[in-house]
């Protein structure tokens, strides 16, 4: 954004901006101590607010079974987070309304917005997306960038051939006109109100993916957040097949859903929008009617699918020998057919992997380090096919109790590598603890009519920007030296390297 342009912005007075109520509500939303009272106090202040959340509580979209009447029952059933995303995006819904230029389209842009913030929601929740409270006030807020640009240029929008409801040559229009589109004033908005960080990236993204790397922790959300208005607009103009077959290619290029699926979110879309209605007051319905819209659809999915089955058929038995041949090659070489954690050959690749990307992030980086205490005995007395049934019931010990992002390797024996990336101390700390408490309350079945109990020793070695490691390998031997040092005093327990060395006597 030029220097010109953000000067405009920020001496525009009519730029859209919550009022009072959203602006406590946004507060509330970056303090990590806000509870159910301090949200149940503000949305007191504003009974038409409070009536909305209410309202939602009591709809199909969380059916409880029983009549919600209070806001207490109405967190209890949404969430807190669930509650404030939603009292926020109530609120600059109705500030927001209130902003009106002279080219923009304000009904077709108000219809997109709830219809686009519906289909998020759906989205998100159709493929398990973990921040799905926020999805909404996302799906709802990605066009914001169009209000202020309407503001800022009065006649930008009258000044477009094209139809509104085709928003894909709106984003052109704007990029030629203006060398850069209403994701990033939108963008740059909710950055003056500062909302967190995931909306803005999702707004950034919304009208081209791509600006969002898949790699990204916030990529799924962000994916969500553009497919949402893409799915408004089949509902809002007169689709043909051509863009129906974009939205299904997109749809799983970027969320991995099959048309099946989609066709099946589109359904659960088109019956929210009744909901929607009732919750914001605003027709919906009004426009090309949803079910004429999804039955278009579901024909052309079908012919598309008679057509290509013969094909897929055909090139099915030739691929299918190939790619299993590949796969069990992968996964030979990945993954340690006893434990089913990583190999010691490929875990040495992601080790070196992870620490690359650790450097060049400038993030913190941690192994764990674990050997089974006394596993030899376990061999000697019970036999080796013991010793590997303790083995497995070790491994899926270890991979119930790491992170999401976290990785566990067999390094050799009876001793394991976890790779925790971003992890600072604390973090790793409560892993172990959690890694600790699980191995002495299993007892693993040896044979029919014998259980043991097996602990463990584990050792730390971070990395941080502040304290690095030059090379992995020696972040790896300290992380061995400090499993080592839990061993031998007295095992079932876990040491970090950097308290270890300076307990040492110098």
């Amino acid at each position: 954004m030029t220097p010109e342009l953000q000067e405009k912005l920020n001496s525009c007075p009519n730029l859209p901006s919550p009022p009072t109520i959203a602006l406590k509500i946004i507060e509330l939303a970056n303090d990590p101590d806000a509870d159910f009272k301090h949200i149940i106090q503000l949305l007191n202040c504003d009974p038409a607010l409070a009536s909305k959340i209410l309202r939602i509580a009591n709809s199909p979209v969380y059916p409880y079974g029983k009549k919600v009447g209070n806001l207490h029952q109405a967190m209890m059933v949404i969430g807190l987070n669930a509650t404030i995303s939603l009292a926020l995006s109530f609120s600059l819904v109705h500030s927001l309304q209130t902003t009106k230029g002279t080219g923009l389209d304000h009904t077709l842009f108000w219809k997109r917005a709830l219809m686009a913030g519906t289909a998020c929601q759906v989205l998100g929740n159709t493929c398990k997306v973990a921040e799905k409270e926020e999805l909404y006030l996302a799906g709802l807020l990605q066009d914001l960038g169009m209000l202020a640009l309407d503001q800022v240029f009065p006649d930008l929008y009258a000044a477009h051939a094209g139809p509104q409801s085709d928003h894909e040559s709106v984003i052109l229009y704007e990029q030629e006109s203006l060398g850069l589109t209403h994701g990033a004033i939108g963008s740059w908005l909710l950055a003056q109100w500062n909302l967190p960080e995931r909306l803005r990236i999702a707004v950034t993204g919304s009208d081209d993916p791509s600006r969002v790397p898949a790699q990204d922790d916030r990529a799924r959300f962000a994916y969500c957040v553009s497919l949402s208005g893409k799915i408004a607009e089949i509902f809002l103009r007169e689709t043909d097949d051509e863009y129906l077959q974009m939205v299904k290619i997109q749809a799983s290029l970027l969320l991995q859903l099959t048309p099946e699926i989609l066709m099946e979110a589109l359904e659960t879309i088109k019956e929210r929008f009744a909901d929607t209605e009732r919750i914001f007051e605003t027709d919906l319905q009004s426009w090309d009617d949803p079910q004429t819209i999804l039955e278009s659809a579901r024909a052309s999915l079908l012919t598309r699918n008679l057509q290509t089955l013969k094909e897929v058929e055909e090139l099915k038995m030739d691929t299918i020998n190939i790619e299993a041949q590949f796969h069990n090659l992968q996964e030979a070489y990945r993954h340690d057919p006893l434990t089913g954690t990583l190999t010691r050959a490929y875990l040495d690749t992601y080790l070196q992997t992870s620490f690359e990307q650790a450097i060049a992030n400038e993030e913190c980086l941690t192994l764990i380090f674990g050997d089974l205490d006394k596993f030899k005995s376990v061999n000697d007395t019970y036999g080796h096919q013991a010793g590997d049934a303790v083995l497995r019931s070790s491994a899926e010990l270890l991979l119930q109790k790491i992170r999401g992002t976290d990785r566990v390797g067999r390094y050799g024996g009876e001793e394991f590598v976890l790779i925790l990336p971003k992890a600072q101390r604390q973090t790793a700390e409560m892993v172990c603890e959690r890694i600790l408490n699980a191995f002495r309350e299993t007892t693993h079945e040896i044979s029919p009519e014998a259980n043991i109990t097996v602990t463990i020793s584990l050792g730390i070695a971070t990395h941080t920007p502040e304290n690095p490691y030059s090379h992995i390998a020696d972040l790896l031997h300290h992380a061995d030296e400090a499993g080592y040092y839990s061993k031998t005093h007295g095992g079932n327990q876990y040491t970090h390297y950097y308290f270890m060395k300076t307990e040492q006597p110098a």
